[in-house]
């Protein structure tokens, strides 16, 4: 029986490593939550402890990600090249 409890764990962290790949962290943070009970903070602190592992063993390359605020300041700059431009 251990080593269905022992598989189990397994799949999970499989599972949780892949939303994180597929940054869906928010995803990872529920799924871990319905699986174990965890508390939010506690899921959230998990997921991101293993996020960090991924990164240190190059499962994981966090330096791409742009997010929201990076395209926001990315629009701006253009926007403002674009006026520079017309201004000029």
């Amino acid at each position: 029986m251990d080593n269905q409890h022992e598989d189990s764990a397994d799949g999970q962290l499989d599972e949780i490593k892949s939303l994180i790949k597929s940054k869906k962290k928010i995803e990872a943070i529920k799924r871990l939550r319905e699986e174990t009970g965890r508390g939010l903070k506690e899921a959230k602190d998990l997921v991101e402890e293993i996020e960090r592992k991924m990164v240190a063993d190059g499962e994981l390359d966090k330096a791409s990600p742009v997010g929201c605020s990076g395209v926001i300041l990315l629009a701006a700059a253009t926007i403002g090249a674009g006026a520079a431009w017309l201004l000029a």
